[in-house]
């Protein structure tokens, strides 16, 4: 079931990607990310709720969209729009909204907060791996130009 979850995940993310206008050569590595991050979600939410799973496969997404952007020389936002697409708490912002026309305000209150807690996972797992690449960058460049002083 996970695979076939996964599966779905990647031809969604692979038309959402043409969507966006991505470049074709780009278009199988950000499904391939959204479809990774989905699993991960699936196979994390057997173990954990539903925010500690997001964050583990926001990283996933996060470090693959760094990964891919490197090795293709592309922007990393070509794998990270789409990628995200699977872990984006839509239901809960819709099931929130729907509560509080409703009228059922503490239910409303309970989806809204847990959107809030999703989009925060997903917000942390972009700053702290986009934070980790950033360092390595800045320590290849420290590491580069103490080699070319020595010479």
């Amino acid at each position: 079931m996970i695979v076939m979850q996964s599966l779905m995940a990647f031809i969604s993310v692979y038309f959402f990607a043409i969507l966006l206008e991505a470049p074709k050569r780009s278009l199988i590595y950000a499904a391939l990310t959204g479809a990774i991050a989905w699993f991960v979600y699936l196979l994390a939410g057997q173990f954990y709720e539903k925010v500690p799973s997001t964050l583990l496969a926001a990283v996933v997404v996060s470090f693959l969209s760094h990964y891919f952007a490197r090795y293709l020389k592309t922007p990393a936002t070509v794998y990270f729009l789409p990628g995200f697409i699977p872990l984006v708490p839509g239901e809960a912002v819709y099931r929130a909204v729907f509560s509080f026309i409703n009228g059922d305000y503490p239910h409303a209150e309970m989806q809204l907060t847990e959107a809030v807690m999703v989009s925060g996972a997903i917000a942390l797992a972009i700053f702290v791996v986009d934070a980790i690449f950033s360092l390595q960058a800045r320590l290849i460049v420290i590491s580069k130009v103490k080699r070319q002083n020595k010479l």
